[in-house]
């Protein structure tokens, strides 16, 4: 090693996160070399599975966050910086100290008395609150209830966790940073806004106490999009999404890079920027892997044939249908199926196709009756109208308003709104006036859409 370098001792105390009386000094060498380009340092570190990029996230002064939007500071205090980078850095690379019993025992213990989890602290292990973190996220397609009281206990166990030291400390931050995200999606999902925001907000002062780890930073940035394209915030949903997506990119996570180009493609969709999310969706769809998150595929591909109907391109929604069709078969959640329904009936409208459509949109909702969902019933409804007026069938028309009112007045759409259903039913006979009211009570309720979140 050359006169002034670090040497691999230096390295190798370094990459162990080993501390003494002399780390922060010694960090702070090996970091500084790394940060202005030492050519040979660099290529060390490398050899042995470092990458700069993340080096370079345990130091970099705080950009403006999200929810709570923190200042900037002026000054940077260097010496502070680099015993921070040696606590995180030690962090990061510490071991997890095994659980007494196993996880899925604790797990079973605990899931048949929730209770426990606020009462007895030999289940305050990370371990625990990670697979509750995991398990509240896989149910977020089936169950949104489960999903919520997943999330809450997984919060809860991660706050009871003890410290054993400042490494440990900055370890708990991340994991309570996560639960806490996690439970502000569950809530989120659940239509609960404020108190989702609240809980990013105390997942974002968690992550900030942490080991500045740049994944957790992208991870919870994924997490607060769909809340900010939920409160129709979308300019900020996209930059959010470009954000993390800088950092996916960064860290060569090609497949988490693709989700949060799904993100901001919706954010542009719900915009009305139907014709930005295109590429986007087409430049995102390439790196999914399939394996690892087929929902994410099939989102991709469900807003991008959405995309296409929106823009009376039908030939090539047709195209793209056909060739994601064996994909949503793959699923059999039901409210996949349901919307696949909803969309193929779409579609063949568009195609001309209408009694074809008249069938599958009236299977599909009937299934959004059976759930109790407000919004697609309404919006359902007034397809199945459009498709009445084409064909003529005037008293088919006056039957659709007439089941779609209680409907419209549960959405609380407004007197204009429902002045204009119960018009449509005196204009069933005149297509061009008809179908220019369904536009636009289309455009009124298209906001109530999000009262009902992607997931």
């Amino acid at each position: 090693m050359l006169e002034g370098h670090p040497t691999s001792n230096d390295f190798d105390l370094f990459l162990r996160g080993t501390s003494n009386s002399g780390s922060a000094a010694r960090n702070a060498r090996v970091l500084r070399h790394l940060l202005a380009g030492c050519t040979a340092c660099r290529q060390h570190l490398k050899e042995i599975g470092w990458e700069r990029s993340r080096l370079e996230s345990l130091v970099h002064t705080p950009s403006v966050e999200p929810v709570d939007r923190l200042h900037k500071s002026g000054n940077y205090n260097y010496e502070a910086a680099f015993a921070k980078v040696d606590r995180a850095v030690s962090a990061l690379l510490a071991k997890e100290q095994p659980a007494v019993r196993t996880t899925e025992d604790l797990l079973t213990e605990l899931l048949s008395c929730p209770e426990k989890a606020s009462h007895e602290s030999r289940f305050a292990i990370p371990q625990v609150a990670k697979a509750l973190i995991d398990r509240s996220h896989a149910v977020r397609y089936q169950n949104p209830e489960e999903m919520l009281h997943l999330a809450s206990t997984a919060r809860t166990v991660a706050e009871k966790c003890p410290s054993s030291g400042p490494d440990s400390e900055l370890q708990l931050a991340d994991l309570r940073a996560r639960a806490w995200a996690q439970l502000g999606n569950a809530f989120r999902v659940s239509g609960r806004p404020r108190e989702s925001e609240e809980a990013f907000t105390t997942a974002q002062g968690y992550r900030r106490e942490g080991t500045g780890d740049p994944a957790l930073k992208a991870w919870l940035l994924e997490k607060i999009i769909p809340l900010y394209i939920f409160k129709g915030r979308f300019d900020e949903a996209i930059e959010l999404s470009e954000e993390a997506g800088r950092i996916y990119r960064e860290l060569s996570e090609a497949h988490l890079l693709a989700s949060t180009m799904v993100q901001k493609a919706i954010a542009c969709l719900y915009k009305g920027d139907t014709e930005s999310a295109i590429p986007t969706l087409n430049q995102a769809i390439p790196l999914i892997d399939h394996e690892v998150d087929p929902h994410l595929l099939l989102a991709a591909c469900h807003n991008l044939l959405r995309a296409y109907i929106d823009l009376d391109r039908p030939e090539q929604a047709r195209c793209l249908y056909s060739e994601i069709r064996p994909l949503y078969q793959e699923f059999t959640d039901s409210m996949i199926l349901l919307r696949a329904a909803w969309q193929e009936g779409q579609l063949l409208r568009d195609l001309g196709h209408l009694r074809a459509a008249e069938e599958t949109l009236l299977r599909a909702r009937k299934g959004f009756l059976e759930k109790n969902l407000a919004f697609e019933v309404a919006a359902v409804s007034l397809d199945l109208a459009a498709i009445y007026v084409r064909l003529g069938l005037v008293e088919e028309v006056k039957s659709t308003v007439t089941t779609a009112l209680p409907i419209f007045r549960a959405l609380e759409v407004g007197r204009e709104a429902l002045a204009s259903l119960l018009q449509l039913q005196q204009v069933a006979d005149q297509e061009q006036q008809a179908l220019e009211l369904i536009r636009t009570l289309n455009a009124r309720i298209q906001p109530l859409a999000r009262r009902t979140p992607a997931k």
